[in-house]
């Protein structure tokens, strides 16, 4: 045991080098899961500039920390690790959805399938968000849009049924079913209101057609 000494201190060294490539990883997985949501932000308002601005500097920064710790895969692999890229992928997606173009790959935004198919669930609730938005705005054709792109995703993503040790997806798949159910009522009672809308507005209309007729009304005839 002469030589204990030396594999104890290069054991330490090692570990000690790896906890601060660790921290370092932390604090700019914070930085991308930041700019990745301001991104998004950026898109809801409109300004896709801006968006496409946060989302490359994301892209940037998880670059730079792959090729930093490519030498040490539990790294890459960890869940802060994921939880970024799960950020980045979500924000990708939900932009290339608002400019009507088709979705790009993970191997295009630099992330693991795992974190796509997350952020790809995260983006119905990104969606349902857009759609309320637009009823505020009395928008139909484009809440009923949207609420088929969510359904389309949500019908994707069911299809992937794998062990959580493989695909942590099925927390995701339980609230995106959840999202969807519950943007179909408020669709729904959306179209009811605008039907009311219109027949209160028809009815409005007749009376003043018919003001100062002497004439009975049924008001169940403008029904």
């Amino acid at each position: 045991m002469k030589n204990l000494e030396e594999v104890a201190s290069k054991i330490e060294a090692e570990l000690n080098e790896k906890d601060d490539l660790r921290e370092k990883t932390l604090k700019k997985c914070r930085d991308i899961i930041r700019m990745s949501r301001k991104a998004i932000k950026s898109a809801h308002a409109d300004n896709i500039e801006e968006a496409k601005k946060n989302v490359k500097e994301a892209k940037k920064i998880l670059k730079e920390i792959k090729k930093e710790i490519e030498n040490h895969p539990d790294i890459l692999t960890a869940g802060y690790m994921e939880n970024a890229m799960q950020e980045v992928a979500e924000a990708e997606i939900f932009i290339a959805i608002i400019e009507d173009k088709d979705l790009p790959f993970p191997e295009d935004i630099g992330v693991s399938y795992t974190a796509y198919l997350m952020g790809l669930a995260d983006v119905v609730g990104e969606l349902r968000r857009m759609g309320v938005y637009l009823m505020k705005e009395g928008n139909v054709e484009e809440v009923e849009r949207i609420l088929e792109m969510m359904e389309e995703i949500c019908d994707k993503l069911m299809e992937f049924d794998y062990p959580s040790g493989l695909l942590p997806i099925k927390r995701k798949q339980d609230i995106i079913k959840k999202v969807l159910e519950k943007m179909r009522g408020e669709v729904a009672i959306y179209r009811k209101s605008k039907e009311l809308e219109s027949k209160i507005e028809a009815i409005i209309q007749r009376l003043k057609k018919k003001k100062g007729e002497d004439e009975a009304m049924d008001i169940d005839s403008l029904l």
